[in-house]
């Protein structure tokens, strides 16, 4: 069984406010696009990662292919379209190509760079049950339905979750969902939202670790603080003599 990522890094990232396309903003050294592919591509069960990349982005990828450590085969980045469902259909799409015996893919949004591989892993196997899983989160906050400037009502929150990715899917059932989406006019906000329109079950599997979305200035100092430190750490478990040794490559690539 071929099991396939999607690395989703085309989009600007606007509110973010930087130079840079947002997957290809650095943090802790390295880019949004490196952090999450380095994940799913040590996630047990994945097979190839393929990242869906904007425009100038050939330093960005060019980094990946030489930094590459796998296990998961790292496949030629194709190149995403305007909107985050052109990005999905452009990199199934280009995935078919490159291996036509795939059978599920995972479809994650570069930003989330925190990403854990167990995490990835867990709604993988989640997704075998159906066909199809999403990474979630609890909601921490009371939610407040408006209309205008006015509640009008206070959802249940123990109801509700926050998607995140990856999202997992049987390629067919996503190629299924994709087609009816076009010839319906419909763009969701992500994945599962077009799944979900063709009545199949799509189960949830909360996550364990932090993979918030790096949206903000704000956001990104959040991620280089965490991510920093688990360099950092990783570099110790690797030499305990290393000392410093993460933080000066943090400012070599600054």
């Amino acid at each position: 069984m071929t099991v396939a990522a999607l690395i989703l890094a085309a989009g600007q990232g606007l509110r973010l406010g930087a130079e840079l396309p947002k997957a290809q903003v650095r943090v802790a050294g390295r880019t949004l696009l490196r952090w999450s592919a380095d994940a799913l591509g040590c996630t047990s069960g994945v097979n190839a990662v393929l990242p869906v990349v904007g425009t100038d982005a050939a330093e960005a990828v060019a980094e990946l292919v030489d930094s590459w450590v796998g296990p998961a085969e790292l496949l030629e980045a194709t190149r995403g379209g305007t909107s985050r469902q052109d990005s999905v259909r452009a990199g199934l799409a280009a995935l078919l190509r490159l291996r036509p015996s795939a059978e599920w893919v995972l479809v994650h949004d570069a930003a989330r760079c925190l990403v854990a591989p167990e995490d990835c892993a867990a709604v993988l196997d989640c997704a075998s049950e159906t066909g199809a899983a999403v990474l979630v989160a609890p909601v921490q906050d009371t939610l407040k339905q408006v209309d205008g400037k006015r509640i009008v009502a206070t959802p249940d929150r123990s109801a509700m979750v926050c998607a995140q990715t990856p999202q997992v899917f049987r390629i067919a059932l996503l190629r299924d969902a994709l087609a009816r989406a076009a010839a319906d006019g419909f763009e969701g906000t992500d994945c599962s939202s077009l799944v979900e329109r063709l009545d199949a079950e799509v189960r949830t599997c909360t996550a364990q670790h932090e993979n918030f979305k790096v949206t903000t200035a704000a956001d990104l100092q959040r991620a280089d603080a965490m991510l920093g430190r688990r360099a950092h750490a990783l570099a110790s478990a690797a030499d305990p003599t290393a000392g410093g040794s993460a933080v000066g490559s943090r400012a070599g690539h600054s």
